[in-house]
């Protein structure tokens, strides 16, 4: 299984809101998905024999820091370490924008996510009440790419 971690292109719209509808909301993608997919963020995907099973999203929050904003793997692909590639991308993507700090959000029931961003490097900074739409809390972590 060779995984291609690329930019996103266009004709992997369809793939990718379908990952996102499987991974978030199962009946239909999430508007900010097609925000992400249409203004300026970069996008990679994880390509597998021309089949997308993976996206990261990251957004420049100002001129030293970024965020990551989406990630999500098919759910037959995920524990083969594709999130890990991803991730790692995305990180690559913002250091040579120049960003010192990454930022994301994570449920607090998520512990397969967190645990991979601890992984990275990530540090739980805060909680935040009410995060999700369902009213789960969020861990707010970060990465200083200062300490690296």
């Amino acid at each position: 299984m060779q995984v291609i971690i690329r930019e996103y292109s266009t004709k992997d719209f369809k793939e990718v809101l379908e990952i996102d509808r499987e991974a978030f909301n199962p009946r239909n993608p999430s508007f900010d998905m097609y925000v992400y997919l249409t203004y300026g963020n970069d996008i990679f995907v994880a390509d597998i024999g021309n089949k997308i099973v993976g996206y990261v999203v990251t957004m420049d929050l100002d001129q030293i820091r970024g965020k990551i904003v989406s990630i999500a793997v098919r759910k037959e692909f995920r524990g083969s370490g594709i999130g890990e590639y991803l991730m790692k991308r995305a990180i690559e993507r913002l250091k040579e924008k120049g960003k010192k700090e990454i930022s994301l959000e994570v449920r607090v029931s998520n512990n397969v996510a967190q645990n991979l961003y601890e992984k990275l490097g990530f540090k739980i900074v805060e909680t935040i009440p009410n995060y999700y739409s369902d009213g789960e809390d969020a861990y707010y972590m970060v990465l200083s790419l200062s300490e690296q």
